[in-house]
């Protein structure tokens, strides 16, 4: 295929033939020097992405499959027994799929007042929305895929004018993207390219550009752009073109930043930068604008598999156990080839006092067939010699060295035995040792995720003002490491519960610590199932004999209290002090929990002739003759009679339980 690269002093002038400003040729001119900058680096580096691709995927093909060493003699050679070992995707596929699990995410407020907490539940809506529409965690797995294989990737924010919305680009290909730094910290980016190649006809339909070409003295093409003129131009460039159907222009998709241009520049003192976007399609500039929603950053959100102090680089998974593969793959090649020659070739030999010394032709065992070898010869198997080695063994030591660098032991590649399998401790052991392998890959992973969502809600905030000082300044997100195993998962619900039942976390906290997503939302769904007479008809119990007997405390009070009867009624913490107060009594003990074995309320301890009672308002009661009976009982002669029937409710562990107890006054002897 022939690429284009661009030619910088032929581009520099076909532009000034072509009339570009002269904007066109400094932007040229200044992205081609950075470039430079970074392209021995970026040129050995994909060089190890060429290498990375021919394990991960092998492309070349022996008799026996695909192979990552098919140049080998053991693969050319007539009669040599060839292996390859096509484990490699494994080292990569199983890191990348574990460290992109799905993290715990909570939005949480800056404040602590009730509306920040409100605000922040709202914003954790819409951000998980937004995940769902733009598939955020299959991007998330392509990219933790991308960077152990290659060892470093990136992510693009952009801005989707037709969806009104932030959208994540994953870079797959990273040996494209250069990337200029602020300092040797490596902290913040400074400028990036980003180069691809297009055929003609799309640089015709995306950009109104046509592609000439020119061929040199070895009739090797040199593509460049040409404003189109005239239709027959086209028309002309086209049929050439066909003569090198592969041909293709490339496109730098430039970001730099720059000062703005009424900044005022201060010595000791910061100046506000501007991000623009360039874009050459071959030696053409199509675009040069500016991007106020970066405010001053990149677009390009950069991650590494693995941390190397002082290098803005990353290793790949496949950087150390590649020599021990190939080790594999030599020694299972050599020790097939012993047993194919043992196996394939069968020697004989004549023995006996007569054994001539030279052999007659068609003297060989065939099946059903007779052989005569002359008097008191016979015809011997001769046993070839077979070298014993420990293959084993040593295979199983490297196996051993794979597991130290890797951290991929047998759990994680699916090959424990059935004693691991069957053992929780065991299992859990082993995830815990893997997890302690990658929790610095995680960790930058996460870092990752708060930065693009740093990145989109900021453009968000620009691009829409009802949002501004909303979704990017009233909360931040907050991720925690999940668990890996079922286990860990029911330890974590576990201690959450622990934890909210001894009032030291709130149910909110609980949720969210367990996973789930939006805990205001699972709140309110639990208080419509605990209302509902029909599906917890003992919750609805409790809730109506509070009410029942907090409007009683209300109507006992004086005027003045009235009002804090009210707000008493709202609150449980108050009510209970409330039934406190007026002495409702407790459980009993256990040796007086049977039927019609608990006591009733005895006098002095009835609200009226309490201290706290008679502070609420609650007047004094006496079972004395003349005391006030309850209504509605009379006897014969028409007084009204005390009632002989007790109605009592408990409310214990959140439950009720009632009972009805008749009262009957024994009489004397003789009455």
């Amino acid at each position: 295929m022939a690429l284009a690269v661009l030619d910088l002093p032929g581009a520099l002038r076909v532009a000034e033939n072509y009339g570009d400003d002269e904007e066109a040729i400094r932007l040229l001119g200044h992205l081609n020097d950075r470039r430079l900058s970074v392209e021995g680096e970026q040129s050995a580096f994909a060089v190890l992405c060429d290498r990375w691709d021919n394990l991960y995927y092998p492309q070349s093909f022996t008799k026996g499959g695909a192979s990552h060493w098919a140049w080998d003699k053991s693969a050319t050679d007539e009669g040599r027994t060839h292996v390859s070992v096509n484990a490699y995707q494994t080292y990569v596929d199983i890191p990348a799929a574990l460290q992109s699990y799905p993290p715990i995410e909570n939005m949480l407020p800056v404040g602590t007042k009730p509306e920040d907490r409100a605000l922040a539940s709202l914003v954790e809506r819409a951000y998980f929305a937004w995940k769902d529409q733009i598939g955020f965690e299959l991007l998330m797995h392509k990219a933790n895929v991308v960077k152990c294989l290659y060892g470093r990737t990136a992510a693009k924010v952009v801005w989707d004018d037709d969806l009104k919305y932030p959208v994540v680009e994953i870079i797959d290909q990273p040996r494209n993207l250069y990337l200029g730094w602020k300092d040797s910290q490596y902290n913040a980016l400074d400028w990036a390219l980003y180069s691809y190649a297009i055929t003609p006809s799309t640089a015709l339909e995306d950009w109104g550009l046509v592609v000439d070409c020119s061929y040199d003295e070895e009739g090797r093409p040199s593509p460049y752009v040409v404003p189109p003129i005239l239709v027959s131009q086209y028309q002309r460039v086209a049929q050439a073109n066909q003569l090198t159907a592969d041909l293709r222009v490339e496109v730098n998709d430039y970001w730099y930043r720059k000062p703005r241009d009424k900044a005022r520049i201060e010595k000791g003192k910061p100046v506000k930068f501007e991000t623009w976007n360039a874009i050459f399609v071959g030696n053409v500039m199509v675009k040069n604008k500016m991007h106020r929603e970066y405010d001053g950053r990149l677009p390009y959100v950069p991650l590494f598999n693995s941390y190397v102090p002082g290098l803005p680089v990353g290793r790949s998974s496949l950087h150390d156990v590649e020599q021990l593969i190939r080790e594999k793959d030599e020694r299972m090649s050599e020790n097939a080839q012993m047993i194919h020659r043992a196996v394939t070739g069968q020697y004989w030999q004549i023995t006996g006092p007569e054994a001539p010394l030279g052999v007659q032709a068609g003297i060989k065992p065939v099946p059903n067939q007779v052989v005569g070898t002359g008097p008191g010869n016979r015809i011997e198997a001769l046993q070839p010699w077979m070298p014993e080695f420990q293959l084993e063994q040593y295979l199983t030591r490297v196996d051993r060295e794979l597991t130290d660098i890797s951290g991929l032991n047998e759990l994680m590649r699916g090959m424990a035995p059935q004693q691991v399998m069957n053992s929780e401790r065991a299992i859990s052991a082993l995830v815990s040792n893997y997890e302690t392998r990658i929790s610095m890959p995680r960790q930058m992973y996460y870092d990752f995720r708060v930065a693009i969502w740093a990145l989109a809600s900021d453009m968000w905030a620009s691009k829409d003002t009802n949002l501004r000082g909303v979704i990017n300044e009233a909360t931040h997100l907050k991720i925690d490491s999940p668990s890996l195993t079922p286990r860990d998962d029911a330890e974590a619900a576990q201690i959450a519960a622990n934890l909210k039942e001894a009032k030291l976390w709130s149910s909110i906290r609980a949720m969210d610590r367990v996973g789930v997503d939006d805990p205001e939302t699972e709140m309110n769904i639990i208080k419509a199932e605990q209302t509902d007479a029909a599906l917890n008809p003992a919750q609805v119990q409790v809730m109506v004999s509070l009410m029942l007997m907090l409007q009683q405390l209300q109507q006992q009070q004086p005027p003045a209290l009235e009002q804090a009867g009210a707000q008493a009624a709202m609150s449980t913490e108050q009510s209970m002090a409330a039934m406190r107060g007026l002495g409702v009594p407790g459980q009993a003990p256990e040796s007086m929990q049977g039927e019609g074995e608990q006591p009733g309320v005895p006098p002095e301890m009835m609200p009226g002739n309490t201290p706290e009672g008679q502070a609420v308002g609650a007047g004094p009661v006496t079972t004395e003759e003349g005391a006030a009976p309850e209504a509605g009982l009379v006897d014969e002669q028409g007084n009204p009679i005390p009632s002989q029937a007790l109605n009592q409710f408990q409310v214990a562990n959140g439950e009720v339980s009632n009972r009805l107890i008749g009262q009957q006054q024994l009489q004397k002897e003789g009455e």
